[in-house]
């Protein structure tokens, strides 16, 4: 009966002895984690190593280039339109103007140009302005061209990314009477010479003619 307590009573003192074990090493995998963790913090982006600050030259001004030349044959507009009466009335143009197309929307002339003042363009609010911002007259209504033009992802723009810019404006490219493109006829494709050979092998009399 007493040897029967002693060995219980060591196999429950080596149990223990290995549970204590087990722990110590538990404790001291979590201490070293905890050790990596920190030293990793310590060389994160609180701490990263610091470089020279590099900061960009302020961007230069866009320049916007000027508008193609108006026709000499019509400018000046008040020199045909000055002190003569004005008919408002939407109608078909005729005499010096029976070859201009209008096709922009339901436009009329008087929509834009001004009925007073023939040398200048009228914004929706009443504001004159002149031929050379015409620009500001055309996105009143075309708002999404408008950020996209800023942006220079519609119209030309020239210049470089961070660099002296210059904008085309609208007039450039179209005709603010009849502003839609006109459909471009597609050229021929290009024709494939005779002698190539690219992308298939030579056939053997074409080989034999090309040896030396």
């Amino acid at each position: 009966m007493a040897d029967d307590e002693a060995g219980e009573g060591g196999a429950q003192a080596r149990s223990g002895g290995g549970s204590a074990a087990t722990w110590l090493i538990l404790g001291l995998a979590v201490v070293l984690v905890l050790g990596l963790i920190s030293v990793r913090c310590a060389f994160g982006p609180d701490v990263a190593r610091s470089y020279p600050s590099r900061t960009l030259p302020p961007e230069p001004e866009a320049t916007l280039l000027p508008p193609p030349e108006m026709n000499d044959e019509y400018a000046p507009c008040s020199d045909c339109h000055e002190g003569e009466p004005t008919d408002p009335t939407p109608r078909e143009l005729e005499d010096d103007h029976d070859e201009t197309v209008l096709a922009h929307g339901d436009l009329w002339c008087l929509r834009c140009h001004d009925l007073d003042d023939r040398d200048s363009l009228r914004l929706s609010n009443g504001t004159l302005v002149e031929y050379e911002e015409s620009w500001r007259l055309c996105t009143q209504c075309h708002g999404q061209r408008l950020e996209e033009w800023r942006a220079g992802v519609h119209g030309k723009r020239t210049g470089h990314w961070w660099g002296d810019k210059e904008y085309w404006t609208c007039v450039a490219c179209h005709d603010p009477h009849s502003p839609a493109w006109k459909p471009i006829e597609p050229k021929p494709p290009p024709v494939r010479p005779s002698h190539a050979t690219w992308g298939r092998s030579a056939a053997p009399e074409e080989a034999d003619d090309e040896a030396p």
